[in-house]
């Protein structure tokens, strides 16, 4: 199983960042690299990815992740941006205290079931399209009101990533309350 913990976002927030996606990437970029774009029921915020698990191991990670407690999030876009070298195009997440704090414990409640903690520094956002080639980013819709919208998460979840000639699929494979 490939496995990730995530926030999953409203249909409205992310039906309106996808079609603000595909605005940013200059035309002549959609030619010579190939884009996949997020599908908009796919779109999430990353808090940690685990890779490929063995399934005997899903009960201690369910079981380990039902002992967070953290009060809802209010989480609010913050821009986009793109990891030229991966080929990633993204929507920044604001990093508030309590999404950092959140994380954290998501973080030890994962190393504590023995997966090992991601050496760069949590940068939270929301993967908008992958490439192959490069892609050059319009620097005009720096101020697109689709990448400053904010949302409340109630709920966190564990995903189970698929993937297939067509793109990645992902389901929840539980979710988890913010309370």
């Amino acid at each position: 199983m490939r496995l990730f913990i995530g926030i999953g976002l409203p249909s409205p927030v992310s039906e309106v960042l996808a079609q603000a996606a595909r605005t940013l990437i200059a035309p002549e970029s959609h030619l010579r690299a190939r884009i996949a774009w997020t599908r908009p029921e796919n779109m999430h915020v990353t808090i940690s990815f685990l890779g490929q698990v063995e399934p005997s191991r899903l009960d201690d990670i369910q079981q380990s992740l039902a002992t967070i407690r953290t009060a809802p999030l209010h989480l609010q876009l913050n821009g986009f941006g793109s990891f030229a070298n991966a080929g990633i195009l993204y929507a920044q997440v604001k990093p508030s205290t309590r999404l950092l704090g959140f994380a954290e414990q998501v973080f030890e409640s994962m190393q504590a079931c023995g997966f090992p903690r991601e050496q760069r520094p949590y940068s939270p956002h929301i993967t908008l399209a992958r490439s192959k080639g490069r892609f050059r980013v319009l620097s005009r819709k720096v101020d697109d009101s689709a990448f400053r919208q904010a949302f409340e998460a109630h709920e966190f979840r564990l995903y189970e990533s698929f993937t297939s000639p067509q793109g990645s699929h992902y389901e929840v494979r539980r979710a988890f309350p913010l309370i």
